[in-house]
């Protein structure tokens, strides 16, 4: 089984780009899961890498923040979730240093 989501590419309207290929509601709310579970582990990798309780503890709320916003996830809104999946998406490139799209 792939790992491997579909990288949606920089366009005016990433619901658009969503809708055209006809890529199902189930499959975006998986997505979306997907992109908080990077943007978790990127954010356990800091909480680790902190050099001070101040960090640990920045880190660590950040942390807890995408859980609690994870849990709330309406399966049924798939503007929300496309919403939701870009913001995360866009953290973590800039945690990571990557360019966004």
């Amino acid at each position: 089984m792939s790992q491997t989501a579909p990288v949606a590419p920089s366009t005016d309207s990433v619901r658009a780009w969503y809708d055209q290929a006809l890529v199902e509601d189930a499959m975006v709310y998986d997505i979306t899961r997907e992109a908080a579970t990077v943007l978790s582990s990127l954010l356990l990798t800091r909480m680790s890498e902190a050099t001070d309780d101040g960090a640990r503890e920045h880190w660590a709320a950040r942390r807890r923040l995408v859980k609690q916003q994870t849990k709330a996830l309406d399966p049924a809104d798939r503007a929300g979730l496309i919403a939701q999946q870009q913001a995360w998406v866009h953290e973590a490139q800039a945690l990571t240093d990557l360019p966004l799209t």
